[in-house]
């Protein structure tokens, strides 16, 4: 595997762990009415948020990256 595909997919992990497990924190939060149950309901959330994140990571970024270049252009003539 070549430096930049390692890089790629690491990035996308990383990202994709951080990313979910604070997104997932906040809505788990705001949706608990006993947040003692935080602990216990989370860390489920957090699973599968970042079970669906890293591929999802890795399928938006090329279509990000070209709707980015489209726009500095746009801006940046």
């Amino acid at each position: 595997m070549k430096k930049e595909t390692f890089t790629l997919y690491l990035t996308a992990l990383i990202s994709g762990i951080l990313i979910t497990m604070f997104i997932s924190a906040l809505v788990t939060y705001m949706a608990l009415s006993d947040t003692a149950l935080f602990i216990k309901v989370w860390p489920v959330n957090w699973f599968y948020a970042a079970l669906v994140a890293f591929p999802t990571i890795l399928l938006v970024r090329p279509v990000a990256t070209k709707i980015t270049t489209k726009i500095a252009n746009l801006v940046y003539k």
